[in-house]
């Protein structure tokens, strides 16, 4: 059975939850995440980020000297706020 788009499956969701805590028992290693973002400057304000297996690509508006090719780093921040 497929679930309509936008809706969150709450089974997997507890699931998801219930594990990390369990994993944070454990002691200090299930606290710790570690991230690493590796940024290049392309050209004016244009720039790509690599985080892990992904690459982003982060721009300013044209009326903010930049080109408009990619969301601003602000908007990438509003976004993660939601996620």
């Amino acid at each position: 059975m497929s679930r309509p788009a936008g809706k969150i499956d709450l089974a997997k969701f507890r699931e998801a939850t219930r594990e990390q805590r369990e994993l944070a028992k454990t002691g200090p290693e299930g606290h710790t995440i570690r991230q690493r973002a590796v940024i290049r400057l392309i050209e004016d304000q244009l720039k790509e980020a690599r985080v892990g297996e992904y690459t982003i690509l982060c721009d300013e508006a044209k009326s903010r000297k930049g080109g408009g090719k990619a969301p601003s780093p602000l908007q990438y921040f509003v976004a993660a706020v939601g996620f």
